[in-house]
């Protein structure tokens, strides 16, 4: 366990933000180091506690009648993945090529119709966000709070920048210049070109946070939708940096630093001119994305994140149920519970279905027309934390192993 600490206190030191001493100075572990060292993956044991685990244990796998199977079209290992920490190192596609990077800092291109290695660095360096990806640039960031950006041909680094704290996220580019969230609560505009600061948004973050950050979101050439620690909201101008709304997705409520977590950790979607956040331990909200009105709110929590299509928006809630939510009312359409505390990832949507990994590495097909389970297939047996993404009829996985997978379903 104190191994555990020294980590919190090194790589990971930025989730207690401006109390990093915290940790040090209690004279023993309250509720909020608690789970605090369980979303870092350092675990809960007997003999630290001097008593029973009870953590609530993953819901068994039941058979299934499989009516759609997973196909595998191709997979590769394209380093040591997540290995073992709480980061969201989501692969980068465009059109041809796939791009992963490992914890450990290695970077690769590949082919995403075969999955054939284009090229491959080593950065040689802890990352903890990425990949981000435009204008022929990739980007990710690293344990020193660098920001690493490397040339997408052939992953030659053109500059690397060092901000006021880590990169926890993916960041965007738009126009020249390159959004950055960082973990103290700062989005910063960069210089595609140089890495020269263009701007910067302070929203500042709370004592206590959960580890991890939303991705910035692009809301056509001139918007940059941000969810902070704080249950807040804000849209800036990407040219200049300045606020034009802010909205509660969640406002925090108790007495605790505990009780009062409303991170916003997990992928938000904009459909249309309608973005859909979800907090920890707060709602599921529908905002105007021009305006900043909230539409719709309902209880909700989740860190994982959403997905969405055409009818309905489906959320990854804390305790790994997974729901159908109506985009346009806020209505709950089906719940399906029997993949509870088997930590999934975010849902991914592709044409009649819904798909989630989870932490022994199956993939799970669920319909999203009454959220029955209808397939399953093992990929990964070090399991899945990132969320699927989608690319045509594609399904793309990258394993906490570090393995990647090409999916379709037949």
């Amino acid at each position: 366990m104190s191994e555990c600490i020294d980590k919190l206190m090194s790589e990971e030191k930025y989730f207690l933000n401006d109390s990093l001493s915290l940790l040090r100075r209690m004279t023993g572990f309250s509720v909020v180091s608690l789970l605090s060292l369980s979303l870092l993956g350092c675990g809960w044991t007997d003999s630290f506690f001097g008593g029973e685990d009870n953590t609530i244990p993953p819901t068994e796998l039941e058979d299934i009648s499989e009516t759609v199977q997973i196909h595998s079209v191709w997979s590769k290992d394209v380093g040591v993945g997540l290995d073992e920490a709480f980061v969201d190192l989501k692969p980068a596609i465009t059109d041809s090529e796939i791009f992963t990077i490992d914890r450990e800092g290695q970077l690769t291109s590949l082919s995403q119709g075969s999955g054939s290695i284009n090229w491959q660095i080593e950065l040689e360096t802890t990352i903890t966000g990425g990949v981000g990806h435009g204008e022929g640039i990739l980007v990710v960031g690293d344990n020193r709070g660098e920001v690493i950006v490397v040339d997408a041909d052939t992953g030659a680094i053109q500059w690397k920048k060092e901000l006021s704290s880590v990169m926890l996220s993916s960041p965007l580019v738009q126009d020249n210049i390159l959004v950055v969230r960082t973990g103290d609560g700062r989005i910063y505009g960069l210089s595609v070109e140089n890495g020269s600061q263009l701007w910067v948004y302070d929203r500042g973050v709370p004592v206590l946070t959960l580890r991890g950050n939303s991705s910035p979101l692009l809301g056509g050439r001139e918007l940059v939708f941000t969810g902070f620690d704080s249950g807040k909201v804000a849209a800036v101008g990407i040219q200049h940096g300045r606020l034009l709304w802010e909205a509660n997705a969640s406002v925090p409520r108790g007495r605790t630093d505990l009780e009062r977590l409303v991170d916003i950790d997990g992928s938000m979607i904009l459909v249309g001119r309608v973005l859909y956040v979800v907090s920890y331990q707060g709602r599921i909200v529908a905002i105007d994305a021009l305006e900043g009105e909230v539409l719709w709110a309902k209880e909700m929590s989740s860190y994982a994140g959403i997905s969405a299509d055409e009818r309905h928006v489906y959320v990854t809630d804390s305790d790994s149920n997974l729901w159908a939510v109506d985009r346009v009312s806020g209505d709950m359409l089906w719940k399906q519970d029997k993949l509870a505390y088997r930590k999934l990832t975010a849902p991914v949507a592709i044409g009649d279905y819904v798909l989630v990994g989870d932490f022994e590495g199956y993939i799970h097909i669920i319909s999203r027309l009454d959220g029955e389970l209808i397939g399953r297939k093992k990929i990964d047996s070090d399991g899945f934390h990132v969320q699927p993404q989608a690319q045509g009829e594609t399904i793309f996985i990258y394993g906490n192993g570090g393995t990647l997978a090409a999916l379709k379903i037949n």
